[in-house]
Formats: C-alpha cells, structure tokens, sequence
C-alpha cells in the first residue's frame, strides 16, 4: 500500500461548506480507486487529509486525473500557505 499524506493550512477558520467540500473530496478518491480517504481536523485552521492507495502508480494516476484538478478548484483558494505533502510505502498495518 501506499499513503499520502496533506497538511492543509486554511486562511480562515472550516466552515460546514468546507467540511462538505472535504466530504466531496474523500468520496471523489474513493470512486476513483482510493483504498481509503479521510480528513482530520488538527485546529480551526489547519486539517490532515490522508490516502491510501493500492500502489505508488494509482496514487500518481488520481492525484493527476482527479485529486489534483479538485485540489485547485476546490481546496487551493481557501488555503494561507503551500500544502505540505508526504508520501511513502506502508510498511506497518493493522485493520
């Protein structure tokens, strides 16, 4: 498995349109093949979306056709500073 992992830092505090928009955004993943996908809330400010994927080439894949594109329209405009994104191989897992 593999996971990518976004801090998203927000201009404002969430609101439920973004709460929704990040309800939107997770489903979007997991239609298009995401193993999983979800968001946490750190502060008012600042959320964690998290994803998990079968392989390194099917998370390159959705984040080009879809994450991506969804992010700029949907995500990029809300937030106060750039996205800081890790990614790597699941190495430990339980259900």
């Amino acid at each position: 498995m593999h996971v990518v992992v976004n801090h998203l830092y927000l201009r404002d505090p969430i609101t439920g349109a973004i709460v929704q928009a990040a309800q939107d955004g997770v489903q979007l993943m997991v239609d298009e093949g995401a193993i999983s996908a979800h968001v946490a809330e750190v502060d008012e400010t600042h959320l964690i979306l998290v994803l998990m994927f079968a392989t390194a080439e099917e998370a390159d894949r959705i984040a080009r056709e879809v994450g991506g594109p969804w992010m700029v329209k949907h995500m990029v405009p809300l937030l106060a500073r750039d996205t800081e994104r890790s990614v790597g191989d699941v190495i430990a897992s339980a259900p």
